[in-house]
């Protein structure tokens, strides 16, 4: 494999590299700003909606969470049918501004204790704009990548789009395990918070400037906007909305139970430190990146279909066993639990930007995949960790009520396992 890789790299034109490059940047930092506010999910809680007991906060601050996911559909379409139109760069261009500028706000906000109801208005408010620039940045990144990639090989360099989102999650789990470090409890709670918010507008000026000095892919330049409507996309390749849809609910419950739920689990039900939460979550996304592109490369080489079937069939197997070693409380079990759950998610993640950007002809590939993802991100996602922390307080006994979010994993494996049986093969096939 790796000899294949290198000759790839060898092989490979200087502005795709800028291409993938301008993409990962941006689609990390994105995944970054997002995921801050799931990592800060406890400290968030106390400081903008404090109330008696853990459960009630956390509900309130994953009700937060989800308004974004209500506003990324209403992203998918203005950029989808933006990318579509005028061009996949612009699109990305305007979606990394959306995301950069509300984050920062979020570090800059005042709390509960100074400014009242308004503090918890203000950040529902700049999760509103996250929401809609969540909506075409990743969509419109894998899109943008697949596209430019040589025919034989986008399974693999699809892989690196959201590879680069675990790269994202990895950047901010390391600053806030960085400033937890060195700061007390005390220091944390007060202002140490705010720094990984305010830290991310730098990088997002970046990825922005390298984009503006990209090329339009061959399939967009082709076609253009011609046919491009909804009309069109819903007459005409309704059916394979509704497959995207079905292959994404267990990237959409996976992801956002996997990567951003469990490391407030550990501490606030299991009972573990901030700091041992975070630096284990941080150790098992490492796994998580690796398992991307090593996914990506057997797509291209066994078939989309063959990797989404074993990886969707693997995870439901072991999501129940692996909330149950969480559970435990035992940091080894933990880790192992922890790291296994990523390195098969990741498997099935791999493979989804080649897969999903298949699907769809080029004059409706942005807003077809922006649509599908993201409706299956706000109604999958955005209510997976509010569910599970549901779950968990209704279930009553404590053994049980710890696994209910791996048996939520563990059912939305089913539902995509079973979407692999009804798409077609698609590794093969031209997307020009």
């Amino acid at each position: 494999m790796l000899a294949v890789f290198f000759a790839n790299v060898r092989h490979t034109d200087k502005h795709f590299w800028k291409v993938l490059i301008s993409s990962m940047i941006g689609n990390a930092l994105e995944w970054y700003d997002f995921m801050l506010y799931g990592y800060c999910a406890a400290v968030i809680g106390a400081l903008f909606f404090p109330a008696n007991d853990a459960f009630s906060s956390m509900l309130a601050t994953y009700g937060v969470f989800f308004v974004g996911f209500v506003m990324r559909p209403l992203g998918g379409v203005l950029f989808g049918y933006l990318g579509d139109r005028i061009g996949r760069k612009r699109a990305l261009v305007w979606s990394i501004y959306c995301m950069a500028i509300p984050t920062a706000l979020i570090g800059a906000l005042p709390t509960y204790a100074q400014i009242g109801w308004l503090a918890p208005v203000l950040l529902t408010t700049l999760r509103l704009f996250q929401g809609i620039s969540m909506g075409g940045e990743f969509t419109g990144s894998i899109v943008f990548v697949v596209e430019h990639a040589d025919s034989r090989n986008r399974g693999f360099w699809g892989s690196w789009t959201t590879c680069s989102a675990a790269i994202g999650v990895l950047i901010g789990s390391f600053i806030c395990v960085t400033v937890g470090a060195l700061l007390n409890d005390a220091e944390f709670l007060s202002w140490g918070w705010r720094i990984p918010f305010l830290l991310s507008i730098t990088g997002s000026m970046v990825g922005a400037f390298v984009r503006n000095r990209l090329q339009e892919p061959r399939a967009f330049t082709q076609y253009g906007a011609s046919d491009s409507s909804w009309k069109t996309l819903f007459t005409r390749h309704r059916k394979a909305l509704i497959q995207l849809i079905g292959l994404d609910v267990v990237v959409a419950v996976g992801f956002f139970t996997i990567c951003l739920f469990i490391v407030n689990y550990l501490q606030n039900f299991v009972g573990i430190s901030y700091y041992q939460a975070t630096c284990i979550t941080t150790i098992a996304t490492l796994g998580f990146a690796f398992s991307i592109p090593v996914s990506g490369y057997y797509s291209d080489h066994f078939g989309r279909k063959p990797v989404l079937r074993f990886a969707s069939l693997l995870l439901m197997c072991i999501a129940i066993p692996a909330f149950f070693a969480l559970s435990t409380g035992n940091l080894y079990a933990i880790f192992v639990a922890q790291f296994l759950l990523n390195i098969v998610f990741g498997v099935y993640y791999g493979v989804i930007p080649s897969a999903i950007v298949e699907l769809f002809p080029p004059y409706v590939r942005c807003l077809g995949v922006s649509l599908g993802h993201n409706l299956a991100m706000m109604f999958f996602g955005g209510t997976a960790p509010t569910l599970a922390v549901f779950f968990i307080k209704q279930a009553g006994d404590r053994s049980f009520a710890l696994i209910t979010p791996g048996i939520y994993l563990a059912l939305a494996a089913l539902i995509s396992f079973g979407v692999t049986f009804w798409i077609k093969e698609t590794y093969r096939k031209s997307i020009s």
